[in-house]
């Protein structure tokens, strides 16, 4: 209840930030709206156990690191893109890599692919939870071990404190 609780002040407060009111009305209004996708979606997202409230406030620390990592990634995979643009060499070697799933959960799987894709450079393609791996496609994989073990650091030391 706790959670559901919390949850719904947050989204709330979201709405209100997206009106830029703090009108009684809209925040009635917000307080329907959040309860109501709660409702709706509990299932996808208040799922599992809840998490531990100090977790959440660890993990909230964590988040201005992994947005810094985030976009020292998106800028060097722009550098990468834009000097074989602007010199037009062709990529060594552009192609898909299986990466290890390994601990990250489902959900860290998902946003595993998607900071990976927010660099230029590289994509994610597919996930396969049978085989426990997800796919990119990247510019350069003459050294599929080095791309494999860039990501895993990347998830190990800035993603993984915050979205495990």
């Amino acid at each position: 209840m706790t959670r559901f609780v919390f949850s719904a002040m947050l989204l709330t407060a979201i709405y209100a930030l997206a009106l830029a009111s703090a009108n009684p009305w809209d925040l009635g209004m917000g307080v329907l709206l959040s309860s109501g996708v709660l409702v709706l979606f509990r299932r996808y997202l208040l799922a599992g156990p809840p998490v531990p409230f100090i977790e959440v406030i660890q993990r909230g620390a964590f988040v201005p690191v992994l947005a810094v990592a985030t976009f020292a990634d998106i800028v060097k995979g722009t550098w990468i893109v834009s000097r074989l643009v602007l010199t037009r060499t062709i990529p060594p070697t552009g192609g898909f890599v299986s990466i290890p799933i390994a601990a990250r959960t489902e959900s860290g799987v998902i946003v595993s692919g998607l900071l990976n894709t927010l660099s230029p450079g590289s994509v994610l393609v597919e996930i396969d939870l049978r085989a426990e791996t997800w796919t990119i496609h990247d510019l350069d994989t003459t050294d599929e071990a080095a791309v494999i073990a860039d990501a895993q650091e990347f998830y190990e030391r800035y993603q993984r404190p915050v979205w495990p």
